[in-house]
């Protein structure tokens, strides 16, 4: 305890002079970018469709930024499932603008023994920001 605060490791609050706050556990994300490759389409062992890709954002410019600061882009690594990836992989390509709204989550090869600790984001929602086309091969929609 320093200054009269406790954390308890596996709280979501802070304890102040013996009396405990909650505070809510909130992991949203939302996120706008450009695709850097298509997204593959593949399927789990139980057959739940599945697509990973990655797409780069520009942070914002800043007017009189000095020489040497400025940031340089950010990658995301994105998954999405079921029958949501199956859209994703017809009318998603490279260079596609799209918005996703999810919850950050630890990737399968993370490390804690070497304090590695990957995130991705699991995509809940999409909006694809710009017209897209269906990969050849697939059916067009008709009224």
């Amino acid at each position: 305890m320093k200054n009269g605060m406790e954390v308890h490791p596996r709280s979501t609050g802070v304890v102040v002079d013996s009396k405990e706050y909650a505070f809510p556990s909130v992991n949203r994300v939302a996120i706008a970018g450009r695709l850097i490759q298509d997204p593959p389409l593949r399927w789990t062992t139980r057959g739940v469709p599945v697509t990973n890709f990655v797409i780069v954002t520009s942070p914002e410019s800043e007017p009189n930024l000095p020489e040497g600061l400025e940031r340089p882009p950010c990658y995301i690594s994105i998954v999405v499932w079921a029958q949501q990836a199956v859209q994703c992989n017809k009318f998603l390509r490279k260079g596609n603008s799209v918005m996703v709204i999810g919850e950050l989550q630890s990737m399968p090869n993370h490390a804690p023994e070497r304090n590695y600790f990957p995130v991705q984001v699991n995509a809940q929602w999409i909006q694809y920001l710009e017209k897209g086309e269906a990969s050849p091969g697939e059916a067009e929609f008709s009224d």
